[in-house]
């Protein structure tokens, strides 16, 4: 490998200075020193490289071609050295944020994304903590903690995501198998004997099939689950075995609708207020890093 000559790195930021005010003196102005001195980097530089940067006059400096190009090679280097000083000082020295969320979250939405929001954030790491109990994100030892509700969590800051939209959802095959599923006329009532798969949460906030019936008015009694799914990820791997008919939300089975992996049965519900949000505690030293991150959330649910 060849060896990398850098220039005298002090006469860099004097050089870019008088190369976009075109006068030494504005560029000792702007730095605080003294016109002299601006001179002498100058000419250490172009002694370094043994080419003339500029034309002097009385009017000022002018570029040669030689310094013209120089200027935007220096001028990329500082910005991009400007760009990471900021995204450091935002940070506070802090280089590690602890991201919570509950498991389908996580796998369904953050997980195809996280790739993204490294190269987005190249200078952070990024720590995952799930749990599907809202009190555990309560006191979890996060940054930021992407939660399920109505947005009312005092002592946070809350950023909506997206709002709660769900459906009975199934694979292709699953349909096949039950031609009944495929009616026009289909209705809320027709899935009360269908083989539904049940999430066992004890999450108020979270919507079941008893809660889905109630919404639609079906009043109908809903047979006893053979198996209850301690996890969103568990229901969905039972849906994508074709082993019944689950509750799919927007936003976590997108991806899997878009494939034609999954079907959707009917229309979504909406619940009012209802949904995704990304919290983050009231004060927190890091609130302007944490800010930019939810920002890069939104445009993405977006």
């Amino acid at each position: 490998m060849a060896e990398r000559r850098f220039p005298p790195i002090g006469c860099l930021i004097p050089f870019e200075a008088a190369a976009r005010l075109g006068s030494m003196s504005a560029a000792a102005r702007e730095l605080g020193v003294s016109q002299p001195a601006i001179s002498r980097q100058l000419q250490i530089l172009e002694a370094d490289l043994g080419a003339a940067l500029f034309h002097r006059n009385r009017r000022g400096l002018t570029l040669t071609s030689a310094g013209n190009a120089y200027r935007h090679a220096v001028a990329l280097g500082l910005d991009h050295i400007a760009q990471a000083t900021s995204v450091i000082r935002a940070q506070g020295g802090e280089h590690n944020v602890r991201l919570a969320a509950n498991f389908g979250f996580a796998q369904q939405w953050l997980m195809p994304r996280f790739a993204r929001l490294r190269a987005a954030h190249p200078l952070l790491s990024f720590r995952l903590m799930t749990s599907d109990e809202d009190a555990a994100l309560d006191m979890a030892e996060c940054d930021i903690a992407i939660r399920f509700g109505t947005g009312d969590w005092p002592g946070w800051q809350v950023v909506d995501l997206f709002a709660e939209e769900v459906f009975p959802v199934c694979t292709p095959a699953y349909l096949e198998a039950h031609p009944d599923l495929k009616r026009h006329d289909l209705a809320p009532a027709d899935f009360v004997q269908a083989h539904l798969l049940h999430l066992d949460s004890s999450n108020a906030d979270w919507l079941d099939w008893g809660d889905w019936f109630r919404w639609h008015h079906v009043n109908a009694a809903i047979p006893k689950p053979q198996m209850l799914y301690s996890t969103y990820p568990l229901v969905l791997q039972a849906i994508l075995s074709s082993e019944g008919v689950g509750l799919g939300w927007r936003g976590l089975v997108d991806g899997l609708l878009a494939s034609g992996t999954l079907v959707q049965l009917l229309p979504g519900l909406k619940r009012e207020q209802h949904g995704y949000f990304i919290t983050w505690r009231k004060n927190h030293a890091q609130e302007k890093l944490l800010r930019k991150i939810a920002e890069w959330m939104v445009a993405e649910a977006r």
